[in-house]
């Protein structure tokens, strides 16, 4: 039998759209806090009544929250949907989706970057930890042996922004970063990047790397400054 009080917090699907109406009942219903994190969502059977939907948009619903980074379905004894805590990649999908839509050129991104990251960088040389440092120097280092070994580097280049972000220390700004890092991958995968570039992206990326090592904001800001503005010019040529 289901729970009333379950049942009072979603309304009937009544259009074609079935599987997208369903994603956003549940969807406001966890970011209003009606659920909340670690929470159960009703059985399947009782959101089948609740909706009054087939199983099979009932599912394709719960597997694009799931994708969402909404909630993670678990199989076993205590099996179900549960509300995931929700993450700032799960939140930074939506923006990006947002600045595609919204038809954002790469010109206009660039000049966001320019305007935003050294700021960012300068936060990071206040606020890093050691955990931060590794992080950057793992990312320099997977890009200097790719160089070396004569390989394009698999890593995309604003891989690095994001830990710098993420060393900043403000979720706001490493929100604002990711979700720039998943319209920009689409864009580097469209650009061809030389190894010249590569080198010279990497030189970069050391350099800030020892600013923010030694915990210097100014230098920080302009190394950061110089390579956005060098980067830029790289992928219009």
């Amino acid at each position: 039998m289901h729970n009333d009080n379950d049942k009072s917090k979603f309304n009937r699907i009544r259009n074609s759209k079935v599987s997208g109406n369903i994603v956003s009942q549940i969807k406001n219903r966890i970011v209003d806090g009606t659920y909340k994190p670690g929470d159960k969502l009703p059985p399947e059977k009782e959101l089948l009544e609740i909706f009054a939907v087939s199983r099979s948009s009932l599912r394709e619903a719960l597997r694009t929250l799931e994708e969402m980074g909404l909630i993670v379905i678990k199989r076993g004894a205590y099996g179900g949907a549960y509300v995931t805590r929700m993450g700032l990649r799960a939140l930074s999908h939506v923006m990006a989706d947002v600045i595609r839509v919204a038809g954002v050129s790469f010109e206009e991104l660039s000049e966001m970057r320019v305007i935003l990251e050294p700021d960012i960088a300068r936060l990071a040389a206040l606020n890093r930890t050691d955990e931060d440092i590794k992080a950057l120097d793992d990312q320099n280092g997977l890009r200097e042996k790719a160089i070396k070994s004569g390989k394009v580097p698999i890593i995309v280049t604003i891989d690095f922004h994001q830990i710098v972000a993420r060393a900043a220390g403000n979720r706001m700004i490493q929100l604002v970063v990711d979700s720039l890092a998943s319209v920009f991958q689409e864009e580097f995968r469209t650009r061809a990047f030389s190894m010249d570039d590569h080198t010279a992206v990497l030189k970069f990326h050391q350099q800030i790397t020892e600013f923010i090592k030694n915990r210097d904001p100014d230098g920080a800001f302009q190394a950061m400054r110089e390579h956005i503005t060098d980067v830029t010019k790289r992928l219009r040529a």
